[in-house]
């Protein structure tokens, strides 16, 4: 990770938790600070808290939870000087799924109108949960916070469906 002039990460993240979500917004604030941005901000992909993402499933089977955390979004994107895409790489099942494949297109296209940089971990938006199997496969010999360094590339906006390919970045 390099170091950027930049003041304000936004951190895309699926959904609010029904705890506090410490050790997400530590992960997110580890990325920040290797990235030399002084903030971080949090908006959510769908607006409606759960335990865990795999809760979206049914609670996102109505369009109402995609569409109200867009304003939120809007918002947050405005006040953002880069952003880190983190809601996770799989989609929900059922007619959630198709919700989130709109929600998602969506992020994608007003990032692009936003032409800010957009990062994640390895080859797409995985949640913060799921940092340490990724850079624990593709950098064992590291210990996780420069495994972690090495794993933060610039994001590829595509249509959701799209699939990610990855090329490994030497250590």
């Amino acid at each position: 990770m390099g170091q950027s002039t930049q003041s304000r990460l936004l951190a895309i993240l699926a959904n609010p938790p029904l705890t506090g979500g410490t050790r997400t917004l530590r992960r997110v604030n580890q990325v920040a600070q290797g990235l030399g941005y002084a903030e971080v901000d949090v908006a959510n992909l769908f607006a409606i808290p759960s335990r865990t993402t795999g809760d979206i499933e049914h609670l996102g089977v109505e369009e109402a939870g995609w569409v109200a955390a867009r304003p939120d979004i809007s918002d947050r994107l405005t006040a953002a000087t880069a952003v880190l895409l983190a809601y996770g790489t799989t989609a929900p099942t059922g007619a959630a799924r198709n919700h989130f494949h709109t929600q998602v297109d969506w992020l994608h296209h007003l990032l692009a109108e936003a032409e800010l940089p957009v990062w994640w971990i390895g080859d797409g938006p995985r949640h913060p949960s799921r940092w340490q199997r990724w850079t624990h496969r593709f950098h064992p010999d590291l210990v996780f916070p420069a495994a972690l360094a090495c794993s933060v590339v610039p994001a590829t906006l595509r249509p959701s469906r799209a699939p990610a390919r990855f090329v490994p970045r030497p250590p």
